[in-house]
C-alpha cells in the first residue's frame, strides 16, 4: 500500500469578525492553504463545513461563492461536508450548487482509503440543538456496512460524544455539541464491520477520543480566536499507510498523532455493571 496523503480544513467561518471568530481573516487564510497544498504532494483536500458564518441569505451566498472560488483554485479534487452555518438560511442543494461538489451522503476512495461522507440534518436551533431526520442514521448503518475495509468516517459533527468541559461554546450547551441521538450513532459505529477512524469539525477544538475503540479526531477551526485570542490558523494533514494513519495539524495549536490503522474490526470489552446496582464491592 502507498501512502495517501489528504489535506483537510473546516470551520472557515468567512464572514464578519465576532468576539471569537476572526472571519475577515478567512479568504487570506485558505488562500494560503490553497497554495501550500498546490506545492505539496496530496492525493485529495477534505473541507469539514462551516464554511461561512451565516447572515442573510443574500449575503450567505456571496460568502460561499467566494469560499468556492478558493478552492477552485486547488489542483487536487476537493470534497466537501456542510455544516450548521452552511445551511442556516441556505439547503443543502444551494451549496452543492455553489461547490459544483456534492455535499451529501456518499462513499468514495481517495488514494487508498476508503472514506464515508455523512451528511445528517445539520440544522442547529439554540433550542433543539442537533437531532437526526428521518433516514439519516440508516444511511449511516448502510454505507458502513457495505464493506469491511478500515475507513475514514467524515462528518461535520463529531460522533463521540466526547465532553466539552472548557469549551467556550459547548461546556453548558453540550446538546450543541452532537446529536441527540448519539447512543444510537455509537451503536452504529460499534456496529459496523469495518474498522473506523471518526474526522469531524463544529466544535473548534483539536480532539483525540477513543470510545468502544475507535477513535475520533477533531480539527480546531481555521478562524477561530477562543484560545488565543488569534486566529488560530489550523489546517490538518491525514497520512495513510498500510499499518498506520498519522494526523498532523498546524497553526497556532499544532497537533502530531499516531493511530493504527486496523485491518479488522476491534471492540472493547462491555463495561461492568454498576456495583450499586449489583451490590458488588
Amino acid at each position: 500500500m502507498t501512502t495517501t496523503r489528504i489535506a483537510v480544513i473546516g470551520d472557515i467561518h468567512h464572514g464578519r469578525d465576532t468576539p471569537t471568530k476572526r472571519g475577515s481573516m478567512a479568504l487570506s487564510l485558505l488562500e494560503r492553504f490553497v497554495e501550500e497544498v498546490n506545492a505539496a504532494s496530496v492525493d485529495a483536500v477534505i473541507e469539514l463545513g462551516d464554511r461561512i458564518s451565516d447572515e442573510s441569505s443574500a449575503r450567505d451566498r456571496v460568502l460561499e461563492q467566494e469560499v468556492a472560488e478558493r478552492f477552485n483554485e486547488l489542483s487536487v479534487p476537493h470534497h466537501h461536508v456542510s455544516g450548521n452555518h452552511d445551511v442556516a438560511l441556505l439547503s443543502l442543494a444551494d451549496n452543492e450548487a455553489i461547490l459544483d461538489r456534492p455535499s451529501g451522503s456518499r462513499t468514495l476512495i481517495i488514494g487508498e482509503v476508503r472514506c464515508v461522507f455523512w451528511q445528517p440534518d445539520v440544522t442547529l436551533t439554540r433550542e433543539r440543538g442537533l437531532g437526526l431526520s428521518p433516514g439519516d442514521l440508516d444511511d449511516l448503518v448502510r454505507m458502513l456496512a457495505a464493506d469491511d475495509r478500515p475507513t475514514l468516517l467524515v462528518s461535520h459533527v463529531p460522533l463521540s460524544g466526547h465532553e466539552q468541559t472548557g469549551n467556550y461554546y459547548f461546556e453548558a450547551n453540550p446538546g450543541h455539541a452532537t446529536y441527540a441521538e448519539i447512543a444510537e450513532i455509537r451503536a452504529a459505529i460499534a456496529g459496523a464491520p469495518c474498522p473506523i477512524v471518526a474526522l469531524a469539525g463544529h466544535v473548534h477544538w483539536n480532539t483525540l477520543t477513543t470510545v468502544d475503540a475507535t477513535p475520533h479526531i477533531t480539527l480546531q477551526s481555521l478562524t477561530e480566536s477562543f484560545i488565543s485570542g488569534d486566529a488560530a490558523e489550523a489546517s490538518g494533514m491525514i497520512e495513510v499507510d498500510a499499518d498506520e494513519l498519522r494526523w498532523v495539524v498546524r497553526g497556532r495549536e499544532p497537533v502530531s498523532i499516531a493511530l493504527p490503522w486496523r485491518k479488522t474490526k476491534s471492540r472493547w470489552r462491555a463495561p461492568l455493571p454498576s456495583f450499586v446496582a449489583t451490590g458488588l464491592h
